[in-house]
């Protein structure tokens, strides 16, 4: 099979050089960019690069001069490429001071978060989240096969002060990454020093932040330099935030009579980062990079049951520890000449991922007067997963208007895990506690290997083609495991191959037009596969499904982009089915005398909307900027059964005021999002629908000392400022309303 694959991708690059051979006849011989880039020297790369990232930071403010990595693998104006996709850049993170990365998506078109708190929130994508979104760290996968598919890995592992900016690829990126991207990508890239300039420099930089909606306190400091070819970065941040409150108000059929703590919502956390680099022989790049992240205490949050909807179930989530290692090593050349590589980039890795969940179900019996009687059910899972893989990339330039990229990426997860589950009645006396320490989840390995190739024909100045393939190899087998010493070893294992075509056309130099073609997949992860026992809440029986197949989607995007010197206008058509997508159903038996669940793979999902955005630079620093997101889905397999994981529509609007010399600025910001009535929440008590919300935020910044040796940025935030009750969608029915009006201080410190 092997065998098969890599002569398929020798056919296809053959054929691809063949192809742009006969259109260079036809284009012109004008020196391209790359060519440029290759011809410069090294020192005046890196000045090249500094004007760059100054004039990104200056047009950032509304007219999207915007360089973009992700949605090709090579450094693009976000305005030339197919793919719908944002940016956070780094001046927008300043701004905003988000508690996590997740905090700057609920200005982009199409992106929502789920969760709530500093530390649990989590992306969603075209109404798609969890397992369904990859997220990344400078490229390296982040997403965890232990997570449930509904709640992937969590941004806040990486510490948001030391990001440089946020690239969001919204739709399938499998192509180039594998397994997950079936909704879209988001990439996390971190900071990094300057080196190589052949000079000494020293810089630093020292933040806080304080919160009044959870009384939050977090410090952050960074120290970075350069000696010659030598560069290093070494950042690290403390955060102690508690419990935060929602306003009283109605939402839905809830009514909140006066202020309500959100349990679980704070949590304690800190991080250390370790960057150092070597450039040798000026095109040779060497870096080391470690991270490190550990919190306690951090939930899903909650809100008493007792005070909206007096009698049901609490249910109780919380991590009372996570920890991780995170190691990297890479090198990259630019200058090959090779005849099929000019440039290549390796890099591997090394992640030990940490983490202890509790679970407490109390389902009262509802006897009057008895509120405190009822069944208690704890549990305790530990999960140990360390990660180890490479991604190799290499690039090649044929013929001046051709750029292939190459490569594989391989990762492994080994899995270790035990859990200790109680059952006990209480409120009758003291009845001792069923005790079952038997892992619902044996160890496993999880192990996955691709190939990709993708070919970038550039037709002229404004038009271009990229085309795109991978196959994917994934295997999850099981291993001896303490407590399941009976159960024999069993594998699971499925096989991908995907491709995708982007166009992008040029009427003019300020008009594009943008359409893309392309598969995704998603590979079960090792809880779809190998979970094995009662459910957590104790009320079904969950076996495992060793044929599971892995989700596929086809999604198609349509759209336009025009750009002059004040005004930015995309807008986007989409739609994405996914097949064979992976739902846990009844099978009809009765297991230990529960009723028997299995993962199946029956669901066949359709998401379309529309995604637009405008910027206008109107005159004397004032600018506008909106964006509207209309999104439906259902699932085509079920019809009667609805299927949404998002709000109908989303509308942002934002007016800002830039001072002529940069010296402060201030936003108004309003987010409306509209009501969702394609949904059954059976008997929840919010209603049969979820009713939209308008919220309005304030934020303002001044820079102190601009011109001195140690400039000084002060910020302030006013979020929700109508004190407005509310809930983002994933957080609505499992009601944990957002925060009520606080105010957020930022201030820093430059040397």
């Amino acid at each position: 099979m092997i065998k098969k694959w890599i002569l398929f991708f020798v056919c296809f690059l053959g054929i691809s050089i063949f192809v742009v051979s006969e259109t260079s006849n036809v284009v012109t011989n004008n020196t391209t960019a790359q060519e440029k880039k290759e011809e410069s020297s090294p020192k005046q790369k890196e000045k090249e690069k500094v004007e760059k990232k100054e004039k990104i930071d200056i047009e950032d403010k509304g007219i999207h001069h915007e360089i973009i990595v992700t949605a090709t693998r090579a450094e693009k104006d976000i305005f030339e490429i197919p793919n719908p996709a944002s940016i956070a850049s780094y001046q927008k993170i300043l701004e905003q001071a988000p508690n996590n990365i997740t905090e700057l998506f609920f200005d982009m078109p199409g992106v929502d978060i789920n969760g709530v708190g500093p530390n649990q929130s989590r992306p969603v994508i075209r109404g798609l989240r969890g397992q369904r979104i990859l997220l990344m760290e400078d490229g390296i996968r982040m997403n965890n096969p232990r997570r449930q598919q509904d709640f992937g890995e969590i941004p806040a592992i990486v510490d948001v002060a030391g990001v440089e900016r946020v690239e969001v690829v919204r739709g399938p990126a499998s192509v180039l990454y594998g397994s997950d991207a079936i909704g879209g990508v988001v990439n996390i890239i971190t900071q990094a020093p300057d080196y190589g300039l052949r000079e000494s420099k020293i810089h630093g930089n020292i933040g806080y932040r304080f919160s009044s909606a959870d009384s939050q306190h977090k410090g952050n400091a960074n120290l970075s330099g350069s000696f010659g070819n030598l560069g290093f970065m070494l950042s690290g941040t403390y955060r102690s935030a508690s419990d935060y409150e929602a306003p009283a108000g109605s939402f839905g059929d809830i009514d909140l009579a006066e202020d309500t703590v959100i349990n679980d919502t704070g949590v304690k956390d800190k991080s250390l980062n370790l960057f150092i680099g070597y450039r040798l022989l000026d095109n040779h790049d060497f870096s080391f990079k470690y991270g490190y992240y550990e919190s306690k205490d951090a939930g899903f949050g909650y809100v008493d049951p007792e005070i909206y909807n007096p009698g049901s179930a609490r249910i109780k989530i919380l991590y009372p520890f996570q920890r991780t290692n995170k190691f990297s090593l890479s090198y990259e050349n630019r200058a090959l000449n090779f005849l099929l590589a000019d440039g290549i980039s390796l890099t591997g890795f090394y992640i030990n991922n940490r983490r202890q969940l509790d679970m407490n179900i109390f389902v009262p019996f509802g006897i009057p007067g008895m509120p405190d009687a009822g069944i208690e059910m704890l549990q305790e899972n530990f999960t140990d997963v360390r990660t180890h893989g490479f991604r190799l990339e290499i690039t090649k330039v044929y013929f001046n208007r051709h750029i292939f990229t190459y490569g594989l990426d391989y990762v492994r997860d080994n899995s270790r895990n035990t859990d200790l589950s109680s059952t006990q009645v209480v409120g009758f006396g003291n009845f001792p506690p069923t005790l079952d320490n038997t892992p619902q989840l044996p160890f496993a390995t999880y192990r996955s290997l691709g190939a990709f190739l993708q070919d970038d024909i550039s037709f002229s100045s404004r038009s271009s083609l990229i085309l795109g393939l991978r196959y994917q190899s994934v295997r999850a087998k099981t291993k001896e495991t303490p407590g399941l010493e009976s159960e024999p070893l069993v594998n699971s294992q499925d096989q991908t191959l995907v491709g995708a075509a982007n166009l992008t056309y040029g009427l003019t130099d300020n008009l594009r037009f943008i359409a893309t073609v392309g598969r995704g997949f998603r590979s079960p992860n090792l809880i779809e596969r190998f979970f094995n026992g009662a459910t957590p809440e104790g009320s079904a029986f969950q076996s495992r499904n060793l044929d599971l197949k892995a989700e596929t989607s086809f999604n198609v995007d349509l759209g336009t982009k025009y750009r002059n010197k004040n005004v930015y206008f995309e807008a986007t058509y989409f739609f994405n089915t996914i097949y064979d997508g992976i739902r846990v159903s009844p099978t009809g038996n009765m297991i230990s005398g529960l009723p028997e669940y299995k993962n199946v793979n029956i669901d066949k999902l359709r998401v379309q909307g529309i995604e637009a955005l405008v910027n206008w630079n109107i005159m004397f620093g004032f600018s506008i900027t909106t964006n509207f997101t209309l999104l439906t889905s259902k699932d085509l397999g079920n019809p009667e059964l609805p299927y949404v994981d998002t709000y109908s529509s989303k509308l942002n609007f934002y007016v800002r005021y830039d001072s002529p010399k940069n010296l402060f600025w201030i936003e108004y910001h309003l987010r409306n999002n509209g009501d969702q009535k394609d949904i059954d929440l059976g008997d929840n008590p919010i209603g049969s629908i979820i009713p939209g919300f308008t919220v309005h935020n304030l934020r303002a910044g001044i820079t102190l000392f601009k011109k001195s040796s140690f400039p000084q940025r002060v910020g302030i935030i006013i979020g929700n400022l109508t004190n407005t009750l509310y809930s983002e969608f994933s957080n609505a029915s499992f009601f944990r309303p957002a925060p009520k009006r606080h105010v957020v201080l930022t201030w820093s410190f430059s040397l």
